[in-house]
């Protein structure tokens, strides 16, 4: 299966574009509250609007949140704050969101892989069909990181530490179908690791413990991180320009005659919804609103460039069809992949 994503080459991590997503916004009262939906969402929004991120500070989409909630407060002229509600895999936060009052003033952003499996387990209360999605904020595949220092250098390098380690949240991780279908392909012994919190799971690589961590492709450069992590494996068809030693899926399907079904289930992607029972009208100005920051906000933009947003942040993955859509393509990868059975088969080699 074709899996095409490009690359840009990457720049040095920006310090700046950090503190302009934790910086504080502008007086309120200078902004005008911004328009153009029909009906009640005109008046959208009336109140404090929170982003919720089901992680502590420093993860990926607690850093989404924050880059978004500085220029969202000076478009819609009230307070937007970012909440961390860690805890059951992000479904906290989730659940959170789902029971909050249906009016567009409680959002959610949360990794697209993670509520696929959770749906698929039946872990999460209205199912992630029924929540309010209204665009995958950032897309990119995931990809095998190792010490940068340490003597994996190679794809092949980590094959020959077998048993591979490598350590996660949980066992409805959604780097583990990832992880399950190169080992599988390849016959592998591995060994996983859950209960890791994300920082720990990273730093168990710097300190030997685990021979991987799973994240998305640029992550590492994104937090200036480049100088410990390196990835060795891309869950995509595209080499990318920084890491050319690091393998495709295209090039290990082809050296070792396997296939890996799939797609979207090796994409990381990041989606922001509401409440469900949002009036759709309300719905839409949420995804207007985020359009309006990609084309139109030069701060906005600035901060997606610095952060190496600008392939992944696309308008064309914003709105409520295109994102139905992404989820039912989802749906259907997972169902076929089969997460039923996932703990069972990622504890075989313990």
């Amino acid at each position: 299966m074709q899996r095409t994503r490009r690359f840009i080459r990457t720049g040095a991590g920006s310090s700046a574009a950090v503190l302009l997503a934790l910086t504080a916004c502008a007086d309120d009262g200078d902004v005008p509250s911004a328009s153009g939906a029909d009906g009640d969402a005109s008046e959208f929004p009336t109140d404090t609007v929170r982003i919720l991120v089901g992680s502590e500070p420093g993860s990926g989409m607690d850093f989404m949140a924050r880059g978004l909630a500085p220029r969202l407060q000076e478009l819609w002229g009230e307070d937007v704050v970012v909440e961390n509600v860690p805890g059951a895999n992000q479904s906290a936060a989730y659940h959170e969101a789902a029971g909050a009052d249906p009016d567009g003033h409680t959002l959610f952003i949360g990794v697209e892989g993670t509520f696929g499996i959770h749906d698929q387990l039946g872990t999460i209360d209205p199912g992630w069909q029924e929540f309010e999605w209204f665009g995958t904020l950032t897309e990119g595949p995931w990809a095998f990181h190792v010490d940068a220092n340490g003597p994996i250098e190679t794809f092949e390098d980590l094959l020959d530490a077998e048993p591979v380690r490598y350590g996660d949240g949980g066992y409805e991780s959604p780097v583990n179908p990832v992880a399950l279908t190169v080992f599988e392909a390849l016959d592998v012994d591995f060994i996983f690791t859950p209960g890791y919190d994300p920082g720990q799971a990273q730093s168990s690589v710097l300190t030997g413990e685990q021979h991987f961590i799973g994240r998305e492709v640029n992550q590492f450069v994104r937090y200036d991180q480049e100088d410990e992590y390196t990835p060795v494996l891309i869950a995509g068809d595209e080499p990318h320009p920084d890491f050319p030693n690091a393998k495709t899926f295209a090039e290990v399907e082809d050296e070792y005659d396997v296939t890996f079904s799939g797609d979207r289930i090796f994409q990381l992607g990041l989606a922001i919804g509401t409440t469900p029972g949002t009036p759709p009208e309300t719905v839409d100005k949420l995804a207007d609103s985020i359009v309006t920051l990609i084309e139109e906000d030069e701060e906005f933009q600035e901060w997606r460039a610095e952060n190496l947003f600008e392939e992944t942040m696309l308008v064309e993955n914003i709105g409520r069809d295109v994102t139905q859509e992404k989820i039912d393509e989802l749906t259907r990868e997972y169902a076929e992949f089969g997460v039923q059975d996932m703990e069972e088969r990622l504890t075989k080699g313990q």
